[in-house]
């Protein structure tokens, strides 16, 4: 049985085992980065690009999945972008890994618009927590969903490209591969539902 959604993979045992899981392993399927071709994306209808994936590998093959995407479906990618995968500038900031120790009603990502169907029905511990640097440019009509204290931009979206893309600098598969957060089922839980939901009705840029 074909599944719906590509997790891309280069060998990072948090990802593998993130795949491997209950509930996730019947809707995700690992799809190597080397050696990727057309005829490897096409039967999915999302594709997922996890944080600490081989970025150098994946903007090689940028033509291939963004003619993929035209087809009205889903990109996800988690994470730092330092090359030129997505049409927008991704810059390093310092990670805050202690910010649950110092005040856990505040982590560093301090804005969520909670009219995204992902995050509206999440509670604000489980959609918000550290990030892999930040997003200070974006596409023009891209909505941005959450920003930092000082409002740069974490989470974003676009249907500019004829899918849905969708980018946050979060690191949810990677987490909760190696169990570090371990609430992100309840995140993980609503990507997966809300990408095939898009799939059905595509979900609106703003």
């Amino acid at each position: 049985m074909q599944k719906p959604i590509g997790l891309m993979f280069n060998g990072v045992w948090s990802q593998h085992r993130f795949a491997e899981t209950e509930p996730y392993r019947d809707n995700y399927e690992l799809v190597y980065t080397h050696g990727l071709t057309a005829e490897r994306l096409a039967p999915f209808e999302v594709l997922v690009v996890p944080f600490q994936s081989n970025r150098q590998a994946l903007s090689a093959c940028r033509h291939l999945i963004f003619d993929w995407l035209t087809d009205g479906r889903v990109l996800a990618v988690f994470g730092d972008n330092p090359g030129d995968l997505l049409p927008a500038t991704w810059e390093d900031r310092p990670i805050d890994n202690y910010w649950w120790k110092t005040d856990p009603t505040r982590p560093p990502i301090a804005a969520t618009d909670r009219s995204h169907p992902l995050y509206g029905g999440l509670a604000s511990r489980h959609g918000a927590w550290h990030h892999h640097g930040v997003y200070t440019a974006v596409p023009d009509d891209a909505w941005v969903i959450q920003r930092t204290a000082s409002g740069e931009a974490i989470t974003w979206q676009t249907s500019a490209f004829g899918g849905t893309l969708f980018a946050s600098t979060k690191d949810p598969i990677v987490e909760y591969g190696v169990d570090q957060i371990r609430h992100l089922d309840h995140y993980m839980t609503a990507f997966t539902e809300w990408v095939l939901s898009c799939v059905e009705a595509p979900s609106p840029a703003r």
